[in-house]
């Protein structure tokens, strides 16, 4: 039985040459499937024991950040190739806020300046075709020629209006900030992802059940 993939329809934020906006498509998720929740599903189909593959998941856990700290790139193949993104450590202002630091000297970058961001992935070619042979069906969540698009906010705004939430509730959603916020899923995420970084996040997160849940840092 074929699934169907759900998207939706955003405006680039640049024009093209020619000043006509163009357009891009996003898949739209209804929730994050966790590790346990793919155990569970190994075991109602008797693919494989649940067991192998947590004890598998927790080696290459291991062996990939050994590989990549040791100056290496990862392949796996059949799936793709893991590496390091390298960015600027983030740094306190007066008061006490963080910022990420404006290099206009490359003499000025030593490496205490530099961190971890984040691990990229590259899928292989054979990954890719293993997903656009399965068999799918895609259908427009928002309706055929409607854009989606974010309310903006400023950083501070986004913080303002979180704090007049908890006024009045006491945890927060990725789908409830989505429809209160009036913002995208794609949106959503990346302010969920801003709020809970670094070493003084605005906001907390937790997994109850399958639903990730969100308060303030603060409390």
């Amino acid at each position: 039985m074929a699934n169907t993939i759900k998207f939706s329809v955003h405006r680039n934020p640049l024009k093209d040459a020619e000043g006509r906006d163009t357009y891009q498509v996003r898949q739209e998720t209804f929730y994050t499937m966790h590790t346990e929740d793919l155990l569970a599903h190994l075991r109602n189909y008797n693919r494989t024991k649940a067991e192998t593959v947590q004890a598998a998941i927790s080696i290459l856990q291991e062996e990939i950040v050994e590989q990549l700290t040791d100056n290496k790139r990862l392949r796996l193949e059949g799936l793709g190739t893991f590496f390091l993104k390298l960015g600027f450590r983030k740094q306190t202002d007066e008061e006490g806020n963080e910022q990420r630091p404006h290099y206009t000297d490359p003499a000025d970058i030593t490496g205490d300046d530099i961190c971890i961001e984040s691990i990229g992935f590259t899928p292989d070619r054979e990954f890719v075709e293993m997903a656009q042979q399965h068999g799918v069906y895609f259908e427009n969540m928002t309706g055929r020629g409607i854009v989606g698009h974010s309310a903006l906010y400023t950083r501070q705004q986004i913080e303002e209006r979180l704090r007049d939430y908890f006024q009045s509730h006491s945890q927060l959603t990725r789908r409830a900030m989505q429809h209160q916020f009036g913002l995208t899923q794609y949106m959503t995420r990346r302010w969920l992802n801003e709020l809970t970084e670094g070493s003084h996040p605005f906001l907390h997160q937790q997994n109850i059940g399958r639903t990730t849940v969100y308060t303030l840092a603060t409390d």
